[in-house]
């Protein structure tokens, strides 16, 4: 029993040493420092009030229905061909599906090494939400004055997307101005209906630059940025640097009954077969798994975590339950484990005396890469197992493909941002929602989702809800970090 005893404590010891040797490991920052000669600052008030004209200009995205402002859309484009003419005197543009714009920055090096070089693709939208009706009094500054109050650019779109749009096109003007010319090829591509899935938009110019052999090396879209107080215990602004995003699918169950009069129901009516097929979906979540993008945004972290919090971020082999559990209790990272399931509409019944003979219920999964549309289908109908209910797919898109975190895009990101921000954490990410990215799926190697501001917690709830604005410092060293990215991938 003694020698039981002290290989048991022997264990343990060595147990304890395999954990701090593998915390140690990851201890202080986690990215090498990058060394750089700064960057040029740029007149931030001077792009606040060009980021304010373009909110002016109302390319509101109503509805799939709805055909767009065609002036407004018309308004845009002239907006930034007179206000960045040095970008447009270098670069070829042209409208697709109507209201969308791609520019082409020619590279100029052609030497063999550079004909190796794919081109690069930034991605951007210039549609943007509507305001819900009635709400426009509760603004700050109107939801379309372009406002610049306080530090910061107001009104719709100035986070979402326009605010991305304008640092793009500052960077650019600038970098022509100076003669800067690219060795490899860059394109800008501004959709028009991201907000209604881009399919008009970005799906259009996929398939326009497909048809003409363009195979981009990688893009890098909006989705994710420096967040700020947002990830407990870290105050550093962490930079979460997309690489892949959900898809979704909507199912729709459709449950079955006798009819009659309420008054002699059979044991089971459509509403409550209808209601144990939803609770068997919501009882039974797409299980949560610590999978290696999380792994390796957990170990990012855990450099700038205090030391008993760091030791359990570095051995998920053995604490892996542990911190599964305490994400779980939050959604939003919660949903970055799994697929999601949300029941979000219900219908059965036309009068309190009937028994219905249909009800239906909506409801809409949010698809992590490693699932899909069918399997998630699948799953519900295997779940519910009850032949008087039909799952059907009312709509749905794939997930997107998982991109590198270690290829070149994703590396010029990183340092790019150490560069311009200094002293932050970078990690990889997933995008919960919809971008135009995943319409360049099939001609890019790699697809990026980041957009260069910091983001606090009052931000998150400001894009597509009142008061949206953008802080001026975020505009300027948004710009700085676009020429910065442009100069290092590009020069």
């Amino acid at each position: 029993m003694k020698k039981f005893s002290i290989i048991i404590a022997g264990g343990l010891a060595a147990l304890v040493l395999v954990m701090v040797a593998r915390t140690a490991v990851i201890g202080g920052s986690s990215e090498t420092a990058i060394t750089g000669a700064g960057f040029t600052v740029y007149d931030g008030d001077a792009i606040a009030a060009r980021l304010g004209a373009a909110i002016r200009l109302q390319t509101v995205s109503k509805s799939l229905e709805a055909t767009p402002d065609a002036q407004a859309f018309a308004g845009i484009a002239q907006f930034l061909s007179e206000t960045y003419p040095a970008a447009h005197a270098v670069m070829e543009r042209e409208v697709v599906g109507d209201y969308s714009l791609v520019y082409k920055w020619p590279g100029t090096d052609n030497s063999a090494d550079a004909k190796a070089q794919k081109p690069i693709g930034f991605i951007a939208h210039l549609d943007v939400v509507p305001v819900e009706t009635g709400t426009e009094e509760e603004w700050t500054r109107p939801p379309f004055s372009g406002a610049v109050y306080d530090g910061s650019v107001w009104g719709r779109g100035a986070l979402d997307n326009k605010g991305q749009v304008i640092a793009l096109m500052e960077a650019t003007e600038r970098l022509a101005s100076e003669g800067f010319t690219p060795a490899r090829d860059i394109y800008f591509l501004f959709g028009h209906d991201e907000e209604l899935g881009g399919g008009n938009g970005a799906g259009a110019i996929a398939s326009h630059l497909k048809d003409r052999g363009v195979s981009l090396a990688w893009t890098v879209d909006e989705g994710s940025g420096l967040a700020q107080g947002i990830v407990p215990g870290i105050e550093k602004p962490v930079a979460l640097i997309s690489t892949a995003e959900k898809g979704s699918v909507t199912l729709r169950f459709t449950a079955r009954g006798q009819g009659g009069h309420s008054s002699t129901p059979a044991p089971d009516t459509a509403v409550s077969i209808l209601a144990r097929a939803v609770l068997a979906v919501t009882d039974n979540p797409h299980p949560l798994k610590l999978d290696d993008n999380v792994i390796a945004f957990l170990h990012a972290l855990a450099g700038e975590m205090e030391f008993s919090r760091r030791l359990v971020m570095t051995n998920l082999w053995l604490t892996g339950p542990l911190v599964k559990g305490q994400l779980k209790g939050d959604a939003l990272t919660a949903a970055s484990l799994h697929t999601t399931t949300a029941p979000t509409i219900i219908r059965g019944g036309e009068k309190s005396n009937i028994l219905p003979q249909q009800a239906v219920a909506i409801v809409n999964y949010r698809i992590h890469p490693r699932d899909n549309v069918e399997a998630v289908r699948d799953r519900a109908v295997k779940l519910i197992n009850d032949d008087r209910v039909t799952v059907e797919i009312a709509g749905g898109r794939e997930p997107s493909p998982q991109s590198s975190a270690t290829g070149e895009g994703y590396r010029a990101i990183v340092e790019t941002s150490i560069v311009i921000f200094g002293d932050i954490v970078t990690a990889p990410a997933l995008t919960l929602q919809g971008t135009d990215s995943r319409h360049y799926a099939n001609i890019a190697d790699d697809n990026y989702r980041f957009t260069p501001f910091v983001y606090t917690p009052d931000d998150l709830q400001r894009i597509h809800g009142t008061d949206e604005r953008v802080k001026i410092e975020n505009l300027s060293r948004a710009a700085a970090w676009y020429e910065a990215l442009m100069r290092r991938t590009a020069g």
